[in-house]
């Protein structure tokens, strides 16, 4: 007897739905993104605002941390060289926003170390942090506003914990990925989703249906 196929995926809930069973690391919202307007190593200035269209996948990290922040660097240049191959570039951006509380010219050397060695496509990949004259914690209370606490240890020491943020076209925060252990392809294939919409998603499941039953009854 044949499976009924109304119950396969066909929004993006289905998809989430899918993707929680599959890891514990994604969290699913519904929320507006806190917005942000911060400089890049050469100090042009790029907005949340800006970005409408696009979907977002932004990080923070401490430049002067030696542990954890670049094995997270390491992972979202991963998921950039994903989204990249799977022909995404033009709808999606990185944004990787610095914490750090030391003064400005050093920590934009340190940013601009983080994408030569990681070797990040500056096609769809900014690395932003606060202008001169801005106060020392401003990023830091930005990343308080999206639920991460980057607490002072010690002199170079920050104290955080780790998450990839998903933000969607309209500006509205749709997901957080958390730690460095989830799969990569699991963030592709929703950031896929969020592009494409769901009919592409929905066209996947069919075309995997549709093999097994092929293998199953041929």
């Amino acid at each position: 007897m044949l499976v009924s196929l109304v119950s396969f995926a066909h929004s993006l809930e289905d998809v989430e739905n899918d993707l929680q069973e599959s890891g514990r690391y994604a969290q699913f919202v519904d929320q507006p993104a806190p917005a942000f307007s911060l400089a890049d190593a050469d100090g042009q200035v790029l907005s949340l605002s800006e970005l409408e269209r696009k979907v977002v996948i932004l990080n923070f990290v401490y430049t002067r941390c030696k542990e954890a922040c670049p094995l997270h660097m390491n992972l979202i240049a991963q998921i950039q060289d994903g989204i990249n191959e799977s022909s995404l570039r033009e709808d999606v951006m990185f944004i990787t926003i610095a914490t750090d509380t030391e003064d400005v010219p050093a920590t934009r050397r340190n940013m601009l170390a983080y994408g030569e060695n990681f070797d990040f496509d500056p096609q769809n990949w900014r690395f932003l942090y606060r202008s001169e004259g801005e106060h020392a914690e401003t990023t830091k209370q930005l990343a308080e506003a999206y639920g991460l606490n980057f607490a002072e240890a010690e002199e170079g020491v920050q104290l955080h914990g780790v998450v990839t943020h998903v933000i969607d076209q309209t500006g509205r925060m749709r997901a957080r990925f958390h730690g460095l252990k989830f799969e990569t392809e699991n963030l592709i294939t929703y950031v896929n989703t969020l592009v494409e919409g769901s009919d592409t998603y929905h066209q996947s499941v069919w075309h995997r249906v549709t093999r097994f039953f092929t293998q199953v009854f041929n």
